[in-house]
């Protein structure tokens, strides 16, 4: 009985604090030996030996749990714990374990640290004991004050402010990465841990493994291996030129040569990301998907069907949105909200990404305010040597001295040129139109040919297309609507509807048979081909991706490409392609579209022709808008205030704004729910499972409608016994075939 009373436990499962110690520091040990550039790079760095450094905070970060008090709670929880087990024999009663230690009114974190303040531990020790059970934040300065750790408070304090008082990005990297290397680290083994020690499966760490599947090598490709040791590479290369096995043989050469412990291939949406996940996975397994709905495009349908465990997937999700898969595909938002250090884990995001290799993927141009928010990320992984590939195949001249500003030295563009002369489509049409009346005999055109692809700006002239088709269609053509207001399980389904109908497979077997109707969801993201297609005029980066759609899967055919001018009032309406003034109530485009339109012509275009007709309208010296230089300044501001407190408000997972910043420039969306809750009372988890496949994200102004209009009703659920309101929809405003309609008549369109 007495040296059961000795026993000090972690746990309120019985797990012992020597047994929980000595499972951390091996999870810890095999942590970094997967990955041995990140010890490399942190001695080069911070001149320390991470390795250490990691071992003695694993060993030390418990310590706290040996106060009376904490140890005397423990054990009644783990009295309640077997008092369960007994029950739940012959009950399904639960009994609440853990609520002791809830009460004990101690912090094992801060206790750890006053236990070892005789040690004089560094400082980026202290701070990842700290930090292990995210309380390093001024949310919880209260509680520093009040538990007997106030003056570890205060010299924490004290080193942040001398670092921010020095407003240098060089000086904020390098304690950064000091820091955050440890805190992450420590949590992530302690984490892991954890869940072994419950039963937990969690996914294995594995290094990044690549082999070329093809026999011969492309152009892009060839063109990779010989440039592949520049910091900062950028390429221009035609769609379809192969460049996702050419990103993949180049992060195969940084990692081979200790340049980077992994990959992240950052996109330009959710949905790119989706498609090119599930390419990169065909030539290398083990690929993480992170992004708002990754969930439902990875995991779901395994889930509904009984081949994956729920718990499992979770952690695998958890594992792409902390970096730590040998390959990650993901927004640039997700590495940019990172950037603001405004949640725990954007420590740990933030060194993963410092010793990753990056591929920026179709980089939109024309938009200078992300541009803006990509080139404060470049500036920070500038100073860790983070290799830097930059792909497109709409890359102008002008993006070489815009990216130098980043601090990377850069020698040009590196381009593809293999195919670059073949004329690929002939534009045949450059028509204004008010309505689609206008536009009929273009139309009718798509019924003859029963293959085309439309690309509309916006849903609503994308709905009334296809609207339009169901009154003026026959019955054998395929209609297929993509546009981003659908659920995921439905924009999955919409996916391979449209690869069954004009992908490759279909094309090969002479089956080929859609008329597909896409929003710039479809600009990169679905790998379809037609011989046809109708397009609304849009800056020549972006109509040079739907181009590429145009006889994607044969060379010998010239596409036929119609460009149509939206108009209202008779005017231009440049949307989403500029800026609503709100006090003039009108649109004003982006220079990069009215140079669009000012330029095209009738006439075939090759690769090359593309090339000279981008450099045209991005020849001028790239400036930022006002707006985009502030916001990337905040964007700063956050990483150097906040690199080692997390400030008081905090983002939520999947938030891409601060109260300040905003990684990129759009109208505000909210969440609205395509059917009503089947139940009140949800546990975090399914909640959030349930939400992703049910549930859309609308332009606020529009929810806004739909409430005015009663067609939104408000639910009540509870959330782990929270109360939230969501919004949802009323039956009927939403189907497979059009997603939602908050409209009340033909004439009444939400723009």
């Amino acid at each position: 009985m007495n040296q059961e009373n000795n026993i000090i436990l972690a746990k309120p499962s019985g797990i012992t604090l020597e047994q929980h110690v000595s499972d951390v520091v091996s999870e810890a040990n095999m942590v970094l030996s997967s990955v041995p550039s990140v010890q490399k790079k942190y001695l080069d760095i911070v001149g320390k030996d991470l390795q250490k450094r990691l071992e003695i905070v694993c060993k030390l970060h418990d310590d706290g749990k040996k106060h009376p008090k904490w140890q005397n709670a423990c054990k009644s929880d783990y009295s309640l714990f077997l008092e369960q087990k007994r029950i739940n024999v012959n009950s399904n009663q639960v009994i609440p374990i853990g609520t002791n230690i809830m009460k004990a009114g101690i912090r094992h974190e801060f206790q750890s640290l006053f236990f070892n303040t005789r040690k004089k531990m560094p400082m980026a020790l202290q701070c990842a004991i700290a930090a292990h059970h995210s309380k390093l934040s001024f949310a919880f300065e209260s509680r520093w004050l009040n538990e007997g750790v106030a003056q570890i408070w205060k010299e924490i304090k004290k080193e942040s402010n001398r670092v921010i008082e020095q407003d240098s990005i060089k000086e904020t990297t390098k304690k950064f990465f000091e820091f955050a290397g440890l805190r992450g680290l420590l949590q992530f083994a302690d984490h892991r841990a954890s869940a072994k020690e419950e039963g937990v499966k969690v996914p294995n760490i594995n290094g990044f493994e690549y082999t070329f599947p093809h026999t011969e090598k492309r152009g892009v490709q060839e063109l990779i291996e010989n440039y592949w040791n520049r910091d900062l590479l950028l390429v221009r290369a035609p769609t379809g030129a192969g460049k996702t096995d050419a990103s993949l043989l180049w992060a195969s050469k940084q990692i081979k040569n200790g340049r980077a412990a992994r990959l992240i291939i950052a996109m330009p949406t959710r949905f790119t990301s989706n498609a090119l996940a599930i390419n990169v996975s065909e030539s290398l397994s083990d690929t993480g998907l992170y992004h708002s709905s990754a969930w439902f495009s990875k995991f779901q349908n395994d889930i509904n069907e009984g081949n994956l465990d729920f718990d499992y997937a979770n952690k695998v999700h958890e594992f792409a949105r902390l970096l730590e898969t040998p390959i990650t595909v993901c927004t640039i938002d997700h590495l940019l909200s990172a950037l603001t250090l405004t949640r725990e884990d954007h420590h740990l995001i933030g060194f993963n990404l410092a010793n990753s290799c990056l591929v920026i993927d179709e980089a939109d141009f024309y938009d200078d305010f992300t541009l803006a928010n990509i080139l404060v990320l470049l500036e920070i992984l500038h100073e860790y040597k983070v290799p830097i590939l930059i792909m497109s195949a709409s890359l102008p001249e002008s993006a070489v001295k815009m990216y130098r500003k980043s601090g990377y030295e850069i020698e040009g563009v590196i381009e593809d040129d293999s195919d670059n002369e073949r004329t690929r489509f002939q534009v045949k049409t450059i028509k204004k139109y008010n309505d689609l009346t206008d536009i009929e005999d273009l139309l009718y055109q798509c019924i003859e040919k029963k293959t085309a692809i439309i690309y509309a700006n916006t849903v609503d002239k994308a709905t009334s297309i296809y609207k339009w088709f169901q009154e003026h269609n026959h019955p054998n053509i395929n209609l297929i609507l993509y546009h981003s207001r659908f659920t995921e399980p439905d924009k999955k389904r919409k996916e391979n509807e449209l690869i069954n109908a004009l992908g490759r497979k279909a094309w090969e077997e002479k089956r080929a048979n859609g008329i597909a109707i896409l929003t710039q969801i479809g600009e990169m993201s679905i790998n379809i081909s037609a011989d046809y297609m109708i397009s609304d005029i849009c800056p020549i980066d972006r109509l040079t991706q739907r181009a590429g759609r145009l006889c994607r899967f044969d060379k010998n055919k010239i596409g036929e490409f119609h460009i149509i001018i939206p108009q209202k009032d008779n005017n231009l309406y440049p949307a989403p392609y500029g800026s609503f003034l709100l006090k003039e109530k009108k649109w004003k485009p982006c220079d990069a579209l009215l140079h669009t339109i000012e330029l095209i012509q009738h006439r075939g275009y090759s690769a090359q022709d593309l090339v000279v007709f981008i450099d045209n309208v991005y020849s001028r010296d790239f400036d930022f808008s006002e707006s985009a230089k502030i916001n990337a300044k905040l964007l700063k501001e956050h990483f150097i205030y906040n690199w080692l407190i997390n400030p008081i408000l905090k983002m939520e997972v999947d938030d891409e704004e601060t109260v300040f910043w905003r990684s990129r420039n759009i109208d505000a969306l909210e969440t609205v729910f395509v059917t009503p809750p089947p139940q009140k009372y949800w546990d975090k988890l399914s909640y959030q499972a349930w939400k992703i496949a049910n549930s859309i994200e609308l332009p606020l102004y529009l929810v806004k409608r739909g409430e005015k209009d009663y067609r939104i009703d408000m639910f009540e659920v509870f959330i782990k016994g929270e109360p939230e309101r969501i919004k949802v929809i009323r039956a009927g405003l939403y189907n497979y075939e059009i997603g939602i309609e908050l409209i009340n008549d033909k004439n009444d369109l939400f723009l």
